[in-house]
């Protein structure tokens, strides 16, 4: 039986026996009935041997649909009974396995597939009401058994095709492709209500970053007026918690005035980004009180770390700093779920209501954007304890979900687990970027952000400069067997590795950025506004940045300042590290930078350097200098 929900517990419920990893609706239902499996070889030839089809259901345990298919398809007799006798029934978690959605997903949550024994899609929906879904089980077991000849001469054409997969077109790497795909945003932009397109709309947080920085690039502020005004509706309307803070997922009406209600880590993470870029360079103060809204809903329900009396660390409250800590943590659950009738309570009425279901899943790709963002707010901020909290999360995520040879797992659930996914191992590498600006211990995040860039160039790689979204160790039933290439996993292994060369002067790290960024030069049209991310790897790549070194010991105050003025300088990029002559002499050596006078900046724009600076007042003088010569605005 599963663990049922009770008016004071509104996690959502887990099967007992083979099934106890399954997580299905909160509310009462029987889709434990039905006898589901994990994805594994196994499962699939167990298809193969009894010769029945495959029933694919990827959920997600923040989804609104894929609760309510639990309680009324999953949980109707005559469909358990139909799953249980002529299926092989596979559940997968979307959040859990990113990659098995990525190839599978029929257009939204819940997705609905049926496959062959071999894993080939015969056909499918999302959301599929009982009535329909008593029809659809029977038409596919009917097609399955009338046309099982055809089905698998079908199956062996289209592997036959895929094994014949060739490399990607390279092509030239030009200002062209940013304009282009700037076109394409500016082309989708919705000038009534902000964002891009129609309903549903998302927040699509690469396309306005992309605004945002053409903006500082051409000084066209129409641009920035974009970028501002889709800030500010998601803001006003539906899609921000205007009681508890944090956004929700998307929004079911163009106007932003309807959200879907669940909250997801990464979707906060990437938009506190966004509101203290246009804080830093708008000078808005009301998107700095959102970024402050997003931050007091990230480490009130989402940061998990228990103190004693059971209550959780917070990290905005002086005093649980002194707190010893005990139990899980340091880092943030993954999502919350969608109710709809909790979030339209005031503030005052849901602190006695039971609250929407945590999470509370470390995942280590989120984790690190959620740090990267905290890292930023502290000193866009001035809030130094948020630094504090995201180095912390990083050694937990080092100490627990990585090990040498097999990189970051996926998730943490007592013991790290999914092993080979590329997004992972970018985005952690990028928050040790991150980290090694902004913190002491540089050369231990440096050297955890090669050691991690070092394992992507050996397990991911292929022989036309792009990466595959799974290592080459996969083992692969059905599309798993054949890996991907996306394009905003790419766009942010060449951000990676530009930045690991601005910091470290690798050649090698230049040479993997524009291999990759080439490998997609002649394919990213075809993503329209969803290339907005390569656009942003391409503009990185293609302009000079501010790169300061700073020369001194972390611990002088004089260093701090001149750090802080290097990282708030109003520049589209920047790079900034403090090399301390009494652990960093190698460093210095490579770089060609002398231990004396300390503390001292040591400034370069593009090709052109300048003589050392000495405080940080100077420091934004003589980047403005070296931008006006090179034609370039803040």
């Amino acid at each position: 039986m599963a663990e049922r929900t009770t008016s004071a517990d509104s996690r959502p419920a887990r099967a007992s026996g083979p099934a106890r990893e399954f997580r299905f609706s909160p509310r009462p239902n029987r889709a434990h009935e039905i006898r589901w499996r994990e994805w594994s070889t196994q499962a699939f030839q167990e298809a193969a041997r009894e010769d029945k089809p495959v029933l694919l259901s990827l959920s997600a345990v923040w989804c609104h649909w894929c609760h309510v298919m639990d309680e009324t398809s999953y949980s109707d007799p005559e469909v358990i009974r139909l799953i249980n006798e002529s299926f092989i029934p596979i559940r997968v978690d979307n959040d859990r396995r990113p990659d098995i959605n990525a190839r599978y997903n029929m257009g939204g949550w819940p997705s609905t597939a049926f496959l062959s024994p071999e894993g080939e899609l015969l056909t499918g929906a999302t959301y599929v009401p009982p009535e329909q879904m008593r029809q659809m089980l029977a038409q596919v077991v009917d097609l399955y058994r009338s046309q099982r000849q055809e089905i698998a001469e079908k199956v062996r054409q289209v592997q036959e095709q895929r094994r014949g997969g060739k490399p990607l077109p390279a092509g030239p790497l030009t200002e062209g492709i940013v304009h282009d795909i700037l076109e394409q945003v500016v082309r989708a932009y919705d000038p009534i209500h902000g964002g891009f397109g129609s309903a549903p709309k998302f927040p699509n947080t690469e396309a306005v970053h992309l605004l945002i920085q053409a903006y500082r690039l051409r000084g066209d502020r129409v641009l920035l007026e974009m970028a501002r005004k889709t800030l500010e509706a998601m803001a006003r309307g539906g899609l921000f918690d205007q009681e508890w803070g944090g956004f929700f997922r998307y929004s079911t009406t163009a106007d932003w005035g309807v959200p879907h209600f669940e909250k997801m880590l990464e979707d906060n993470s990437k938009l506190l980004h966004l509101y203290l870029l246009l804080y830093r360079v708008a000078g808005d103060e009301g998107a700095a009180r959102v970024a402050a809204g997003v931050i007091d809903y990230m480490n009130s329900h989402l940061w998990q770390e228990a103190v004693p009396g059971g209550h959780a660390y917070r990290p905005s409250t002086p005093a649980s700093a002194e707190l010893e800590k005990v139990g899980a943590g340091p880092y943030f659950g993954g999502s919350q779920d969608a109710d709809e009738a909790f979030y339209a309570l005031t503030a005052a009425k849901r602190q006695g209501a039971p609250e929407p279901y945590v999470d509370k899943t470390c995942y280590s790709g989120w984790n690190a954007l959620a740090a990267s963002s905290y890292l930023e707010a502290a000193w866009v901020l001035d809030r130094p304890e948020l630094r504090e909290q995201a180095l912390r999360a990083l050694d937990f995520l080092w100490e627990r979900l990585y090990a040498p040879g097999r990189g970051m797992a996926r998730f943490y659930d007592a013991e790290p687990k999914m092993w080979g996914l590329l997004q992972d191992q970018l985005l952690v590498a990028q928050a040790f970027l991150d980290a090694a600006q902004v913190a002491g211990k540089k050369a231990e995040y440096i050297n955890r952000a090669e050691e991690l860039a070092r394992f992507i160039l050996e397990r991911f790689r292929d022989s036309d400069g792009a990466f595959f979204d799974i290592w080459r160790e996969a083992e692969g039933e059905g599309y798993l067997a054949y890996r991907n290439k996306p394009l905003a996993e790419n766009a942010l292994a060449a951000q990676l590795f530009h930045r690991l060369h601005l910091l470290t002067r690798g050649e090698e790290y230049q040479q993997v950025a524009e291999g990759v960024l080439k490998a997609f030069a002649s394919s990213y049209h075809a993503f329209g506004l969803m290339a907005a991310a390569y656009g942003l790897a391409v503009a990185e790549y293609l302009n000079p940045w501010a790169e300061i070194n700073i020369v001194g010991s972390p611990d002088d105050e004089r260093v701090q300042d001149l750090l802080k003025g290097a990282l708030a300088l109003p520049v589209p990029y920047r790079i900034a590290q403090v090399l301390d002559p009494a652990c960093d002499g190698a460093r210095l050596t490579e770089l060609a930078l002398p231990s004396q006078p300390s503390p001292a900046a040591y400034v370069c724009y593009g090709t052109v350097c300048l003589p050392p600076v000495t405080e940080a007042g100077e420091l934004r003088t003589a980047v403005a200098h070296l931008q006006e010569a090179s034609g370039q605005r803040a």
